[in-house]
């Protein structure tokens, strides 16, 4: 993964703090977080990362759900089998024959596999978490945005919360088919090591 990058988030206010879900990774950042300039020659790679996919339903009291983890690089993370053989915990929760991947800095939901339309339920979540796996060099996620230009799922932006290890992607209510596809732009940052003077004022 490549250092060093310089990415400033800009007009932060419009960001709203959620603590929804019920899941265990805590409140996440929900809505449009302004405008987002980065440095391209200085863009931090989620190549060698490890991402744990989860799908998660609020249709049901369980909290449990297994995700699947796999290492971040130039192939396909998630097959459509892989992703409809993930155990949600709502057993009747739909699993359609989506492929998740990463593309550069961009999550993408491709759902050419689908084989019959369908619809996500209208439950206060029901969708997909994308987990960073902390190591020491996994870089943190500071701002989610839907490419509304290749997006073709009547998705918004406050469909996304995240902070700087999780993304939620909540689908519910939509309707999807052979055609939908999403494209999620991520705008990471590297984790700062603590300097001798940070480490002294802590003091």
């Amino acid at each position: 993964m490549k250092k060093n990058a310089h990415a400033i988030l800009r007009a932060c206010s419009s960001l709203v703090f959620v603590c929804a879900l019920g899941l265990s990774g805590g409140c996440l950042y929900m809505g449009d977080p302004g405008h987002v300039e980065a440095d391209p020659s200085a863009i931090v790679g989620m190549e060698g990362a490890r991402l744990e996919l989860i799908r998660h339903s609020t249709g049901c009291g369980s909290g449990e759900s297994e995700g699947l983890i796999a290492e971040v690089g130039p192939w396909v993370e998630y097959s459509a089998d892989a992703v409809s053989a993930l155990k949600a915990n709502c057993e009747r929760a739909p699993h359609p024959g989506v492929e998740v991947h990463v593309d550069g800095n961009a999550v993408v939901f491709d759902f050419s596999n689908v084989a019959a339309p369908g619809r996500f339920p209208a439950n206060e979540f029901e969708g997909y978490i994308l987990d960073m796996v902390r190591t020491a060099d996994a870089p943190v996620l500071i701002a989610a945005l839907v490419d509304l230009k290749l997006t073709t799922l009547d998705l918004v932006q406050d469909d996304l919360t995240y902070d700087r290890d999780r993304l939620a992607v909540n689908l519910a209510g939509l309707r999807f088919d052979s055609n939908s596809f999403i494209r999620l732009e991520l705008y990471l940052d590297e984790v700062s090591e603590p300097t001798d003077e940070d480490s002294s004022e802590s003091m």
